[in-house]
């Protein structure tokens, strides 16, 4: 995204720099005409053509060095892009399509959901196992609480027997 845009920016501004060169280029061949015409009246031969070969020479020089400068610009920006490009198609193979991922998404809460429910159903077994042994422990406190009535039930008919006999035994022995 960002790095794109960066690049388009860079290959738009040597493109301008490339048209500024280009109308410079034009300018300087018109002031060429325009230096020919006006020593054609002032100077020599010799003397036109010696300023004029330094004139080309200057100017060409100069736009040689622009050149390879802009031609240097857009080497780096070649192999920046290439870069990015390289970078960005790595990343995307390693990115799962949307496809993928909401696959992976809807296993994930399918076994979630199963497993859930394997917990529910264990929970509702041990819960129902529970009941049932509560039921059998009240059942067993039932059972021993009448066991332990009749028995203490027995015990005072003893405790009451033994005192009528010892009360009979006072009164043979008194008589």
């Amino acid at each position: 995204g960002d790095s794109a845009d960066k690049h388009a920016q860079e290959l738009q501004s040597i493109r301008e720099a490339h048209a500024k060169f280009s109308a410079a280029h034009g300018k300087h061949a018109k002031d060429l005409e325009a230096l020919k015409a006006l020593h054609a009246h002032h100077a020599t031969l010799g003397e036109r053509i010696d300023y004029l070969e330094q004139s080309l020479g200057d100017s060409a020089d100069k736009h040689a060095n622009e050149l390879a400068s802009l031609k240097a610009q857009q080497a780096r920006h070649s192999e920046a892009l290439a870069k990015s490009t390289k970078d960005a198609g790595v990343a995307l193979a390693h990115h799962a399509t949307v496809g993928e991922r909401l696959d992976y998404v809807e296993k994930l809460l399918g076994d979630s959901a199963d497993k859930h429910m394997q917990e529910i159903q264990a929970l509702r077994s041990a819960q129902g196992q529970q009941a049932k042994d509560v039921a059998a422990t009240k059942e067993a406190h039932a059972k021993l609480a009448s066991d332990s009535k009749m028995q203490q039930a027995t015990h005072m008919s003893t405790a009451e027997r033994l005192d009528l006999l010892e009360a009979r035994l006072k009164h043979c022995f008194s008589a």
